[in-house]
């Protein structure tokens, strides 16, 4: 007796955060890198980054990924928190493997060699067209 894998047991899962919105994570958090920032990164840019950040990832959510209005401000608040900690290392932190994730997730989506559907379809349109100036 031998066990098939049907294909929906070897799918690599969806990332939680859409990618643009761990990327502005990311950037967002590289702002605490600047040293001439470093005097008003507590009291004035923390909350700033924090706000920026909670709107950025909520309306990428809800109108790129496509989530819910209560998903998306949940994952804008998580987001959000974690790019005003006024350190350039926590937003990374986060950021960086959930759009590694992201990534992955596109990668694997990608058709295998041989089943590129752009490619088979310019080489075909590419030699029909050499077919019809080789008749002329």
């Amino acid at each position: 007796m031998s066990i098939e894998r049907r294909p929906e047991e070897n799918t690599f899962p969806a990332p939680p955060i859409h990618a643009l919105a761990a990327l502005a994570t990311i950037a967002l958090d590289g702002l605490f890198g600047i040293p001439e920032l470093a005097a008003v990164s507590i009291p004035i840019l923390s909350p700033l980054v924090g706000a920026l950040g909670f709107a950025v990832t909520t309306l990428v959510q809800r109108f790129v990924a496509k989530d819910e209005w209560g998903a998306s401000l949940a994952k804008g608040l998580v987001l959000g928190i974690v790019a005003g900690v006024p350190y350039p290392v926590a937003g990374t932190a986060v950021g960086a493997p959930l759009l590694i994730w992201a990534g992955l997730y596109q990668w694997r989506k990608l058709p295998r060699s041989g089943n590129n559907q752009l490619v088979d379809e310019a080489l075909r349109d590419q030699r029909a067209l050499e077919d019809k100036s080789g008749r002329e």
